[in-house]
């Protein structure tokens, strides 16, 4: 079972020479203009949804290994 990201707790992926990765990103970003959340990889310069630039990094892939799940 993945490692929950400690800022939003979401299942995060180990990913080989990234490390721990958002589905589709290392970033959560957020857009100022129509405030929409996103990840993607390579990080965004521009708001997939509305276009607009000034794209905001959210938070990083953090897992919190305190409540990973073990087997």
């Amino acid at each position: 079972m993945p490692s929950p990201c400690l800022y939003c707790r979401q299942p995060l992926q180990f990913v080989r020479g990234r490390g721990y990765v958002h589905p589709g990103g290392t970033y959560v970003q957020f857009c100022p203009a129509c405030h929409q959340e996103f990840t993607c990889h390579p990080p965004a310069l521009r708001c997939p949804y509305c276009g607009a630039e000034g794209v905001r990094d959210r938070h990083v892939a953090r897992p919190d290994l305190e409540r990973e799940v073990r087997p």
